[in-house]
């Protein structure tokens, strides 16, 4: 009797070999089972058959395009709840306009990145239980192309994205900044994503003692250096944590440890953590200090929580202008509302006409959660990973590094 797994099961409907070849190969390679065929109407049969999680389909097809293969999904009564990705490299918005009203849950354009394909895939499968698999070799599937005929993955996918210097600001203290720090690095590196998370909050050293860290280095080594000599030193003291996240943690072990660095070593610490692949997090405490300002005229992303209450709001209102002139032309500034009570009290509309700024996200976070996190010391991505906030954050970092 056949071994019983578990995994998801995904079927993948592309008339280009090529591409059908690379993108099994990608799903394959972080644990899916996957049914390929390059004929649109094979692809509704075996659909029909074999029932998949998800169906990733190519809207444009000379037998039957995506959009009728998808509509004939949608009324199959067993096929009803499958998830599927159209993709094309029509990216006209009447065209993914017409593939979510043909049924799709989601819509690529070609070329997309890798780790897109997989963050998508992931997110519509977060609330899918897998089915038991049998262990044997799933039928139909297609033959994996020799290596040497394989496209490289730019030519199918798009060109690896570059690293991105990601800035964490609370409006006050308390405005759950280094959580949200924590937790967007944690998705990132999730998505396998090398990502380092710098501790920048060096009055209190929060993210080494929710991360329980221990040590006398990181970041404090750094601040007996010469701005000439930080970049240099900063390998030495990066602490890996799980996967692809890295550390940069501040150590404080009493009131008398507080770590302190100059305007210029802080430039020279932010040139030397920005490399080319690599996404970097900073959180960067509260308010725009001398410290943080040389991150924040360097961030690609700058994220600014609040809380919903009238001193964060006061406060935040003040320095989103400062923000706004520090800032690179091509620089995002999204605000984060984080509800630690349950519910915002202050309607989210009144908070942006107040700012003037458009509110990205609403975090809800509830106190079990917190003190979940506080005594496993890990973030909340992990513990309570299909909880609201979980969700929101995962996808709040999917939206910094696709900017």
């Amino acid at each position: 009797m056949a071994e019983e797994l578990l995994s998801y099961k995904l079927l993948v409907i592309d008339d280009h070999p090529e591409t059908l070849s690379i993108i099994q190969q990608v799903l394959e390679q972080h644990g899916y089972d996957v049914t390929a065929t390059n004929s649109a109407l094979h692809g509704i049969s075996l659909a029909e058959m074999e029932r998949p999680d998800l169906v990733l389909l190519d809207g444009m097809m000379p037998e039957m395009d995506g959009w009728e293969v998808c509509r004939r999904l949608r009324a199959m009564p067993t096929l009803g709840d499958v998830r599927i990705i159209m993709f094309s490299a029509v990216g006209e918005a009447e065209q993914k306009l017409a593939g979510f009203d043909a049924g799709a849950d989601d819509y690529l354009t070609k070329p997309t990145e890798p780790m897109e394909l997989i963050d998508r895939v992931n997110t519509l499968l977060e609330n899918v239980t897998p089915k038991p698999r049998s262990g044997h070799a799933p039928a139909q599937k297609t033959q994996a192309l020799p290596e040497s005929n394989l496209p490289s993955l730019s030519s199918v996918f798009g060109k690896p994205e570059e690293g991105k210097l990601i800035v964490v600001l609370g409006a006050r203290g308390g405005s759950g900044a280094t959580t949200l720090a924590i937790n967007l690095a944690a998705s990132l590196a999730h998505s396998q994503r090398a990502t380092t998370l710098v501790d920048l909050d060096l009055a209190q050293g929060h993210i080494a003692y929710y991360l329980k860290q221990n040590g006398r280095d990181g970041l404090n080594a750094l601040v007996s250096l010469p701005p000439e000599s930080i970049a240099a030193g900063i390998a030495a003291q990066l602490r890996p944590y799980h996967g692809s996240l890295q550390l940069l943690p501040t150590y404080i072990h009493s009131w008398d440890d507080a770590v302190s660095l100059s305007p210029e070593q802080a430039a020279a610490l932010a040139d030397g953590l920005t490399q080319p692949g690599q996404h970097v997090v900073v959180d960067c405490g509260h308010r725009i200090t001398a410290v943080n300002r040389p991150f924040i005229e360097q961030a690609d992303e700058i994220v600014a929580c609040l809380q919903p209450q009238r001193t964060s709001l006061a406060l935040a209102r003040q320095e989103l202008p400062k923000l706004e002139e520090l800032m690179l032309p091509y620089a995002q500034l999204r605000l984060v509302l984080m509800d630690f009570s349950g519910q915002v009290k202050v309607p989210r509309e009144a908070i942006e006409k107040y700012l003037g700024v458009p509110i990205t996200a609403v975090i809800p976070i509830t106190p079990k959660e917190m003190n979940l996190a506080a005594s496993k010391h890990q973030p909340i991505i992990q513990i309570n990973p299909q909880g609201q906030a979980s969700i929101t954050m995962r996808q709040l970092a999917r939206q910094l590094v696709k900017a």
